[in-house]
């Protein structure tokens, strides 16, 4: 049993990959503790070519046995797999363990590539050396993929029957980029081939007006339904009749819109099938007489095979089939291709193991375990690029394909995620992403709001937030949270009041205008106040000011006879009375923060949980910040900057007379 050892990052323990033995290992690592199980291949920033080759089955998803089966492929061909951690797309020969058969035929390979580059005395092979072979080899008339095209002979009648299969079937793309024939499109060429030509003998048996028929079906297809409806009875019809049959004239009479195609009918179709010179009318009975003949014809016309060879003409396609001459040379053109199938899976294996080389090291490390999450100086193969919006730079970015379907299960992660479509005018391309924001404050996030994003190839993309799922961000917005709410409930509260004030002014200023455009009626006498009504107005008034008075002086009482540091301390208190449940509550969301849940609505089989620290958030999401030494000039339109600095000098002149008042006891800290 491998032992293996472990690394704690945010709470999560993951298996170390650090040496060849680590991922020679991993088929005894229990999958439990494998970070991912399943993983997408759509919108990662990783080698194509080589997610094609993890990817055995095509599907899109690279799952962990296609993972297992890489390394064991490794295995069988590697002395050892200490290199891979170089990350190089190169292979020193003396790695290759040529003491399995298959280390053998892949340094054999290798030597074969070297030779023809003319580097027969390298002791390492580049994954360009492969990559410039296989190119060369794809560009031959035969590379293995057992397709044939024009070009893959010299005998002019072979190459324009290939051309001739290639426009009927569609053809098949060969490995060089053009358009041929595969082993399946020829035989299917030549069996229709051979079947419309004996379709197509048969036609002699069905003339039933010789060659004519043709023609004459035609004009009858053209008005059959019309004359069908003609000749068919109408239902409220008695059901004995003494009217005579009904005649459908046929060169007189009809509709001027159907005049040609009945005169058409009646030359090609009518008078050839009834013997007659001429048919100017027809009965019900020559018009079943007129089918009957064209049945036979009709019959067979829809029995019509090799539809889509039809077009060659029936000369040329008995010249290509006659004797089956032609298929065997083309049949022998697509053996000589597949007799070098060998050859090309060569050079993939030759491929795969500098492929390999290059980045499995990379996939392992986002996908046996996030090493490449918790390293800052590593990337993620799932990051998109950055997105630039409210002076910030969100860094980790996920590509999205459906934004409400992802959207609905990323929100479990807590994370505040912003949803930006993303446009490009130059090239017309469209994509979407999903950004996770980690630090600054959310209140300035809205849908709609405008930004840049830059992939990871450099190119920027014009950025519009289309959806902002909120989250807590940091601990200070969770601090300044409580006091924000405060103020604006105060700020509204005075906006009421002003608002209520304000209107009541206007109230008063119509009522005395309307009062001062007709004439004041006689005021009723009204009894002047009694002595004792002033008094207890003047009282009350007294009342409500001595209670004022004595709740201020009772408050400088009790701060008076404290000392400096109790008063601090009592100030500190209510602060954290205030702000220190927000930011507990928010330190517990903010641990609780999952990057799986946004990886598996990106289509991923997260196996664990993906927790992520403060210090690692911070690293996330970048606010603007000056640079060291920065010097920031005036502002050439703060005229009234002497306002604030006024002010400034009020408070610290008020708080050094109180701090004076408080040392001497003197009011309002007099004992």
């Amino acid at each position: 049993m491998y032992k293996w050892r472990f690394f704690k990052s945010a709470r999560c323990v993951q298996a170390k990959l650090e040496s060849g033995a680590d991922v020679a290992a991993l088929g005894e690592l229990d999958q439990k503790l494998w970070t991912v199980l399943a993983a997408s291949t759509d919108g990662l920033r990783f080698d194509p070519a080589t997610l094609k080759l993890l990817d055995t089955d095509g599907d899109g998803r690279v799952r962990v046995p296609e993972v297992l089966a890489a390394v064991e492929w490794m295995k069988a061909r590697f002395k050892s797999l200490d290199f891979l951690f170089a990350g190089k797309a190169a292979v020193a020969l003396s790695d290759i363990d040529d003491a399995k058969d298959e280390g053998k035929a892949l340094l054999a390979s290798f030597r074969k590539i070297l030779g023809r580059a003319g580097k027969a005395d390298a002791a390492e092979i580049s994954l360009d050396d492969v990559t410039g072979t296989k190119d060369v080899f794809n560009a031959q008339p035969f590379n293995g993929d057992g397709v044939v095209t024009p070009k893959s002979t010299s005998d002019a009648d072979v190459s324009a029957a290939v051309a001739t299969m290639v426009s009927c079937t569609g053809g098949v793309s060969d490995r060089s980029g053009e358009q041929g024939v595969d082993q399946a499109l020829a035989d299917s060429f030549f069996s229709e081939a051979a079947a419309y030509l004996a379709w197509k003998a048969g036609e002699k048996d069905v003339a039933a007006i010789g060659e004519g028929t043709a023609a004459g079906y035609a004009a009858l297809q053209a008005v059959e339904a019309k004359v069908d409806e003609f000749f068919t009875p109408p239902e409220d019809m008695p059901l004995v009749t003494n009217e005579p049959d009904p005649e459908l004239p046929l060169t007189q009479g009809v509709h001027p819109l159907w005049l040609g195609k009945f005169r058409e009918f009646a030359k090609a179709a009518v008078a050839p099938a009834l013997g007659v010179e001429k048919a100017e009318t027809l009965s019900r009975d020559d018009w079943a007489v007129v089918k009957a003949k064209f049945a036979p014809y009709a019959e067979w016309i829809g029995a019509k095979p090799g539809v889509s060879v039809e077009g060659v003409g029936e000369d040329a396609l008995e010249a290509l089939v006659k004797g089956g001459a032609m298929q065997a040379k083309v049949n022998g053109l697509i053996q000589k291709d597949l007799a070098l199938a060998d050859e090309y899976d060569r050079l993939v294996d030759c491929e795969r193991a500098l492929r390999y080389s290059a980045n499995l090291v990379t996939w392992l490390r986002n996908y046996v375990n996030q090493a490449n999450l918790y390293d800052s100086h590593s990337d993620s193969v799932f990051r998109t690029g950055t997105l630039y919006v409210d002076g910030r730079a969100c860094n980790l970015c996920f590509h999205v394909a459906d934004e409400a379907a992802h959207a609905a299960l990323a929100a479990r992660s807590k994370c505040c995620l912003l949803y930006a479509k993303l446009t490009r005018r130059a090239t017309g391309e469209t994509r979407e992403v999903c950004a996770v924001v980690t630090a600054g404050y959310t209140s300035s996030l809205y849908a709609g709001r405008n930004g840049i994003f830059y992939d990871c190839d450099g190119n920027d993309w014009d950025a519009v937030v289309a959806k902002v799922v909120e989250a807590q961000v940091s601990l200070v917005e969770a601090f300044w949270a409580p006091w924000a709410k405060i103020g604006s409930t105060i700020a509204e509260q005075c906006k009421k009041f002003l608002s209520s004030k304000q209107d009541a002014a206007v109230a008063k200023v119509g009522d005395g205008v309307a009062s001062a455009a007709t004439p004041p009626a006689a005021p009723a006498a009204q009894p002047a106040p009694s002595g004792a009504a002033i008094a207890s107005s003047v009282a009350a008034l007294g009342v409500g000011v001595g209670m004022a008075g004595a709740a201020c002086a009772g408050l400088i009482g009790l701060v008076a006879g404290l000392p400096a540091w109790k008063v601090v301390a009592g100030v500190a208190a209510i602060v954290l009375l205030v702000s220190l449940p927000s930011v507990i509550l928010a330190w517990f969301k903010l641990r609780a923060r999952d990057l799986g849940a946004i990886l598996n609505a990106c289509g991923w089989a997260v196996n664990r949980p993906l927790y992520f620290s403060l210090g690692l958030a911070r690293t996330f999401t970048r606010p603007a910040s000056l640079p060291m030494g920065s010097a920031v000039a005036r502002d050439p339109y703060a005229r009234y900057g002497w306002v604030k600095w006024a002010l400034l000098l009020l408070v610290l002149a008020l708080g050094a007379a109180a701090l004076a008042c408080w040392h001497f006891k003197v009011w309002p800290f007099a004992r």
